[in-house]
């Protein structure tokens, strides 16, 4: 079994996990049986997964390989209905959860699942002074999942983790931190496969546990990290003979424009120090893999990438003509936030704005909201809100991408922007600075793209508005970035290299 290993699958994601969907789905496709495992306790998981089209068979969640829940496949609509409350009780319901009350004495809260009507989340219970002393939690599934327990200070004090019969099977104990806040202090693994019950420390410790232990129920697993800081440490103290790698997902120098010299990221570091101790690292692209050759010689460092697509002669593999898109569109998706210099990315549009004054640009992606509310004050001092729209985050971006015509990035760095490997897919020409890593991999400067260096926002724009200007050229840009990906990204050549790599 191939597991990927990552923290987390939400609502909302980065391109780490939009790359571990994609390599699980194409592992699965070719009968070689792989799961994302995910390390934090998250009741909406089974219900999050769906969007993605990734299934329960999937993904393993450590609290759920715990609590024996792995294979709950059905889902029970549980709302305040079935909560068996006193008949005595008055429930008055609100939109978003009821409130419960024993006369004019408020009991609990009855919360509800977000985008649900009425399906339980969790109930809140009071004492007679109205304080909070403890929630039940319940899982997307249908079942109670955990319950809270608080102290007089209304600070989490421990937290019970149950099976679906009701058994507890974990116990998580809670110290204050330096600012008060709640601090896994311990945790107990209840009388784990009947020897005993275990103990540790924190999350941590549990989660190496957890993988060691899928480790000797396999036998030969492979474990492939796509998040360093969550894997790294617990596959270095794991010394079975499972098969070890690192996905690195980041620029792995701390100085982005020195990648040979520069001091290592903080979580990749240890990795690269125990090099030996794995059986190989993966990039997403060949720069960035000789960069870390140099550094690491020795060590096995190769590039697979991102994304994978359908070969020209599959009739699903098809393209939509640049005259069938909204017309002068650019397109960015990835985050926004600073390191991706969206201010830059507005100016330069302002530019291209004033000579194409029917061009657009519109932003796919989630970032803090402070920054996101910035850039929209500076679309309005530039006087761009009737051609400039935030469209947060879109689980499934495929529709989306066929509406536009250039992709533009001015990041400072990257790991490899899986956008520009999609927006090829679609035939989106990309016009991005030069910076580590990705750019120079994908893009064949002036046939299926630009590749502007840092900082030259004007000649950017002067890229863009020469294809927005030229239609011809735009289409035959569009159709080299079509061609380049559903020939070199092909499902069949990917799984290929995946193969060989990893000796399967």
């Amino acid at each position: 079994m191939y597991y990927f290993v990552n923290e987390y699958i939400l609502q909302k994601n980065s391109s780490v996990e939009h790359t571990a969907m994609k390599r699980v789905k194409l592992f699965n496709h070719y009968k070689q049986p792989a799961k994302i495992i995910t390390k934090i306790y998250d009741r909406l998981l089974h219900q999050t997964i769906g969007q993605f089209g990734i299934s329960d068979d999937e993904v393993l969640n450590m609290f759920d390989y715990f609590q024996g829940t792995t294979q709950k496949a059905t889902a029970k609509v549980l709302t305040t209905d079935d909560m068996n409350l006193p008949i005595e009780y008055e429930v008055v319901v609100g939109a978003n959860f009821s409130r419960v009350f024993n006369g004019d004495r408020l009991v609990e809260n009855v919360g509800f699942i977000p985008g649900t009507v009425g399906r339980v989340f969790y109930q809140e219970f009071f004492d007679q002074l109205g304080n909070h002393i403890g929630t039940d939690l319940w899982d997307w599934r249908g079942f109670k999942s955990s319950t809270q327990y608080f102290g007089q200070d209304g600070q989490l004090i421990v937290q019970h983790y149950y099976a679906i019969d009701g058994t507890t099977k974990l116990v998580e104990y809670f110290s204050k931190d330096t600012n008060g806040n709640p601090l896994p202090a311990r945790i107990i693994l209840k009388d784990y496969l009947n020897r005993g019950d275990v103990f540790f420390q924190n999350p941590d410790e549990l989660f190496a546990f957890f993988l060691k232990e899928i480790g000797k129920r396999d036998g030969e697993a492979t474990f492939i990290v796509d998040r360093p800081g969550t894997g790294v440490k617990p596959l270095l103290a794991l010394d079975d003979a499972s098969r070890k790698y690192i996905y690195v997902p980041i620029n792995h120098a701390v100085k982005p424009n020195d990648p040979i010299h520069a001091e290592l990221d903080g979580f990749l570091e240890p990795a690269f120090e125990h090099f030996s101790h794995f059986n190989g690292f993966i990039t997403g692209t060949m720069q960035q893999t000789k960069h870390l050759l140099a550094r690491y010689p020795k060590a096995n460092i190769f590039a697979i990438p991102a994304t994978t697509t359908l070969p020209l002669s599959k009739e699903q593999a098809e393209k939509i003509e640049m005259d069938q898109r909204q017309q002068h569109s650019l397109i960015y998706v990835g985050r926004i936030a600073p390191d991706k210099q969206i201010d830059q990315q507005l100016r330069m549009f302002a530019l291209v704005k004033a000579r194409i004054p029917d061009a657009t640009l519109t932003l796919f992606g989630y970032g803090d909201s402070k920054y996101i509310t910035s850039m929209q004050d500076l679309v309005k001092e530039l006087k761009l809100t009737d051609a400039v729209a935030f469209k947060d985050y879109v689980a499934d971006l495929t529709d989306q991408y066929d509406q536009y015509q250039v992709m533009t990035n001015m990041s400072l760095a990257d790991g490899g922007p899986l956008a520009i490997q999609e927006a090829f897919v679609h035939g989106i020409p990309v016009v991005s600075y030069r910076f580590n890593y990705g750019p120079e991999d994908y893009i064949d400067d002036s046939e299926n793209g630009f590749l502007i260096d840092p900082g030259q926002s004007l000649t950017m724009a002067e890229k863009i508005i020469d294809l927005f200007q030229d239609n011809d050229k735009l289409q035959n840009f569009s159709e080299a970035a079509y061609v380049k990906a559903h020939t070199k990204w092909t499902r069949r050549k990917v799984w290929n290299q995946w193969q060989k790599e990893l000796q399967i």
